[in-house]
């Protein structure tokens, strides 16, 4: 469960981000291709780039928590055990 909060609510806030950013530049009544419309109406235009943004977005963070390693991986360090009990005192 942790891991998907890690993964989709970063890309998710970046999906949002990259939508609005990209249609305060660009109206999507005036994306075509060859001439052609690419979307019937404005609110088709908005969820589909917001969901393939999302998409891109759950992609980029899946592969840092992939290639995410912990401090004792990175440093090679192992912390010494703990030992319990008062250190001064010598065994009976």
């Amino acid at each position: 469960m942790k891991k998907g909060i890690l993964l989709f609510w970063p890309s998710f806030i970046i999906a949002v981000i990259a939508t609005t950013v990209f249609y305060s530049i660009f109206d999507p009544a005036e994306l075509t291709l060859h001439g052609n419309s690419l979307f019937h109406d404005k609110l088709t235009a908005y969820s589909v780039f917001l969901l393939v943004s999302w998409l891109f977005g759950a992609a980029n963070t899946a592969i840092v928590l992939l290639l995410e390693k912990s401090a004792r991986d990175i440093n090679g360090f192992t912390p010494p055990p703990v030992i319990s009990g008062d250190e001064d005192s010598t065994p009976s």
